[in-house]
């Protein structure tokens, strides 16, 4: 069994020789860090004209660690099951605000994000980015979220020996 394992990752590795490999490519002349630096120095407004397709527009609370990060005009868009996503309101879109990114290290972030889920026990959890300028939740450790109307907090099942868990309350509010 770990040798048929071994074989298909070692297969799935093989980088493609294909004349069509699927390789991102910046426009031309697309200086990504002077046009992050824009965006991010003047980020465009909520509207619901540049919003991604299934994104509204609502209110939503995140406070982490007693930090209030995201406090008033959100996007959201929510996904089967009652799982969501929420950005603030100075968040940039890809295709949008910038040219369609194909990869993660592409993407741009100019505000505060968060999921929140349920996870395979079928509790809820989430995360989100720890600065405006992360597209992926590195560093971030909320646990089990207990549901309280619109809100989602960890107050309740915060492990106090876990340094590392943060203290989270995130909320949605559909307009």
């Amino acid at each position: 069994m770990r040798i048929l394992l071994l074989s298909l990752v070692a297969c799935l590795s093989i980088p493609s020789t294909s004349s069509e490999a699927n390789e991102f490519k910046m426009p031309p002349h697309f200086d990504y860090e002077q046009h992050y630096s824009k965006l991010a120095a003047k980020p465009p407004y909520l509207s619901a004209d540049r919003l991604p397709k299934g994104y509204k527009i609502g209110r939503c609370l995140l406070v982490v660690d007693g930090q209030s990060r995201i406090s008033g005009p959100c996007a959201y868009i929510i996904h089967k099951g009652g799982e969501f996503h929420i950005d603030g309101p100075r968040q940039v879109y890809d295709g949008i605000d910038y040219p369609k990114a194909q990869i993660t290290a592409y993407e741009m972030s100019t505000d505060y994000w968060a999921n929140v889920f349920k996870d395979e026990d079928g509790k809820w959890t989430g995360y989100g980015n720890e600065d405006v300028r992360y597209v992926k939740g590195d560093g971030s450790a909320w646990y089990e979220l207990v549901r309280n109307g619109a809100c989602y907090s960890n107050e309740t099942k915060r492990q106090p020996s876990d340094t590392y868990q943060q203290l989270v309350k995130v909320c949605l509010w559909k307009k």
